[in-house]
């Protein structure tokens, strides 16, 4: 096996190793927001900052530690996956803090534009209480950020609702 390929090997291994704490959180981890492990906004920006990290933190982790290559694309996979984790979660918060806000009248009637699961609350932290069918016909009651209450309870992501 060549240098690149053994090198791009443990990168890989560092990387899948690193995203475990944001993939699998554990119950008390899942009870906090803190950016890294789990993120209170909307939004694929974490994972997606978790990955690129972690692919960056372990080729350069394998990189400068001169003895020990395995042991520094893993330290540095799991600095750069919860590095990207921390900056993709500020992302997400920014973008539903910006003007990314709907706001809905009570009785407007949308649209669901795909099948949507309904939330408890205004958030994916939320458990799931029910679903809409793609173009399934509601009215909205209330909205918050980036969320609407369904008229009669349960709340969906306004970026896939329409008129």
């Amino acid at each position: 096996m060549s240098k690149i390929t053994f090198t791009a090997a443990i990168a890989a291994a560092a990387t899948l190793a690193s995203l475990a704490s944001v993939a699998i959180p554990t119950v008390a981890m899942a009870q906090q927001s803190n950016g890294i492990t789990s993120c209170d906004a909307p939004g694929g920006r974490q994972r997606t900052g978790a990955v690129i990290g972690g692919v960056i933190g372990a080729l350069a982790g394998s990189q400068i530690s001169d003895n020990e290559r395995g042991l520094g694309a893993l330290a540095g996979g799991a600095a750069g996956a919860a590095a990207g984790s921390y900056i993709g979660c500020n992302q997400q918060r920014a973008r539903a803090e910006s003007g990314s806000s709907y706001s809905y009248d009570n009785g407007t009637r949308l649209r669901a534009m795909s099948n949507l699961n309904v939330r408890s609350g205004p958030g994916t932290n939320y458990r799931v209480v029910s679903r809409l069918s793609a173009g399934q016909p509601f009215s909205a009651s209330n909205s918050q950020g980036e969320w609407v209450q369904i008229a009669g309870g349960g709340w969906v992501n306004a970026r896939y609702v329409t008129q």
